[in-house]
């Protein structure tokens, strides 16, 4: 099911991550603490008893609490906003390049923070939360589509993953913020849980002064002097004397007049468009269903209710911190085994540990050891996810789409993300808790069958796309081919000529391993 060529990903790929390009995806991938940190840190901080108190109701004995229906709405309303960030970055991003797109994303995110931490009821906290998701609807398309388009083929995948692993990052920054702040008896330690998420939208804004619109986007501006400036910054200097950054230019050249013309939102479901933007949906959606949502923002809630409160907050960040350590596993087997192998055995992973908890779950009485490996099983799958469809969804969302459409494949797959991820957390709430379904860690059924299904449509639908130029990635869908063929298929043309140099450079390194294992073993 892997991809083409080696398992591994040669050396003199890694030599072309020069350190110019890394800085670059790094600025970038920045962005995705946003979405990381705000959905944990609004996890824990539900919880707070301050918050609780702020924003909830009290009896006459003075108990607080927040209702399930706040609970869903203020879980769920912030997603219209993700939403609108969706339908917006395609046309902004085509016209006004990546580097304007996220410098308004970081001032949008600045704006949405200060609304939060100065909030005195439920309403304004929420439109708070909405504006900060504009941002992270931004964010999530601008970014792998970004580094998608800059990145040498052998490591888009390593590349547009980091986003995953910038997301579990700031999802371990916010449990270990949530941790300490919890401990505050005042309004502060929600306040301040609150206002940290402002910091990368200026760390963000300081590195963005540095980098450089995608030369992909020069090119169908007709900048292409200004694309080979670029692309002579981002590569390794051997690359650079080899004329390999004209080359470049030069096959997206050769694409542009039928590749780089900006499509209409109406083509993403013409008969040559429909199958792309279908794949690049049903990822996005498999990503909601198999319960990220659940797990990134009712963590703590979720250790309460299984009667593990004194230790929520240690939990969520323990979670968060073996998931920094598989989001880092998945930007590496996503390039070395291929998108397709790693999406399939995720799949399966989660499903057999979602369906461990929910077997667990559902005993009526629980010794301390099973809820123990409950939470071992929750903390597993989460890890499974991150480190497998998690990046998965957003690298073969960047690069499934054409040229023409890649910014609108990406929006509007974003944009599906967010109306089951809406469902989903709306839902979560009545699902969890009485006096409603009551399902409780039962949840997981209804998760691992989706991981499941998900497996199914993997084998059958997913192609792989590991080690293939964007260019050549068309070539192929317009062979319609079935999706278990891709890895084999033969391209034709400039970049498919650049190829074939990559995998000789493969092969030469894969021989070098090999003689010198030999040697090491005679001697």
């Amino acid at each position: 099911m892997g991809g083409r060529g080696t398992i591994f990903i040669p050396r003199h790929a890694w030599k072309s991550a020069t350190l110019r390009l890394l800085f670059f995806c790094a600025v970038y991938s920045f962005g995705s603490v946003f979405f990381g940190y705000d959905a944990s840190s609004f996890a824990g901080v539900q919880a707070f008893t301050p918050y609780i108190k702020q924003f909830g109701t009290c009896n006459s004995k003075g108990v607080c609490k927040l209702s399930a229906k706040l609970t869903s709405l203020m879980n769920s309303l912030p997603l219209i906003g993700k939403f609108i960030g969706t339908l917006v970055v395609g046309p902004m991003t085509e016209k006004l390049g990546h580097k304007k797109s996220m410098f308004i994303t970081c001032l949008v995110q600045i704006i949405g923070v200060i609304v939060q931490v100065t909030s005195h009821r439920p309403a304004q906290f929420t439109a708070g939360r909405i504006i900060v998701y504009v941002a992270v609807g931004l964010v999530e398309n601008v970014v792998p589509t970004f580094e998608s388009e800059i990145a040498p083929a052998p490591l888009r995948g390593a590349f547009v993953g980091s986003l995953q692993l910038f997301l579990t990052f700031g999802s371990l920054i916010a449990g270990i913020v949530n941790n300490s702040c919890a401990k505050y008896k005042d309004q502060r330690g929600w306040i301040i849980a609150t206002a940290i998420q402002i910091i990368p939208a200026f760390v963000i804004l300081l590195g963005l002064y540095f980098t450089t619109d995608s030369p992909r986007w020069l090119v169908s501006k007709g900048r292409h002097e200004e694309a080979i400036a670029v692309l002579r910054k981002l590569r390794h200097k051997s690359d650079v004397d080899m004329g390999v950054c004209e080359e470049e230019v030069a096959a997206l050249q050769e694409a542009k007049e039928t590749t780089m013309r900006k499509g209409s939102w109406f083509e993403l479901f013409n008969r040559k468009n429909l199958r792309r933007t279908g794949i690049a949906c049903a990822i996005m959606s498999l990503q909601q269903l198999t319960g990220v949502t659940f797990s990134s923002s009712y963590g703590p809630t979720f250790y309460k209710q299984v009667g593990l409160g004194s230790m929520a907050f240690a939990y969520a960040a323990i979670n968060n911190g073996v998931s920094v350590v598989t989001a880092l596993l998945g930007m590496l087997t996503l390039d070395m085994f291929g998108r397709r192998s790693v999406t399939f055995w995720g799949c399966l992973g989660q499903a057999l540990f979602l369906f461990l908890i929910g077997g667990i779950g559902s005993k009526a009485h629980r010794t301390a050891s099973e809820t123990h490996g409950m939470v071992a099983s929750f903390i597993i799958y989460a890890a499974i996810l991150h480190m497998t469809l998690g990046p998965a969804a957003y690298i073969t969302s960047a690069e499934v789409g054409t040229a023409a459409l890649r910014e609108k494949t990406m929006a509007f797959s974003t944009a599906v993300n967010v109306v089951v991820s809406f469902a989903v957390v709306f839902t979560t709430p009545y699902l969890l808790s009485a006096p409603y379904a009551n399902l409780g860690p039962k949840l997981g059924y209804v998760w691992g069958g989706c991981a499941a299904v998900g497996a199914v449509w993997v084998w059958f639908c997913m192609p792989e796309l590991k080690g293939r130029t964007l260019e050549e990635i068309d070539q192929i869908f317009d062979a319609k081919i079935p999706a278990w063929r891709f890895s084999s298929f033969e391209t034709t043309g400039t970049q498919a000529e650049m190829s074939k140099i990559a995998a000789e450079g493969a092969k030469v390194d894969a021989n070098l391993v090999e003689n010198s294992s030999i040697d090491k073993s005679q001697a």
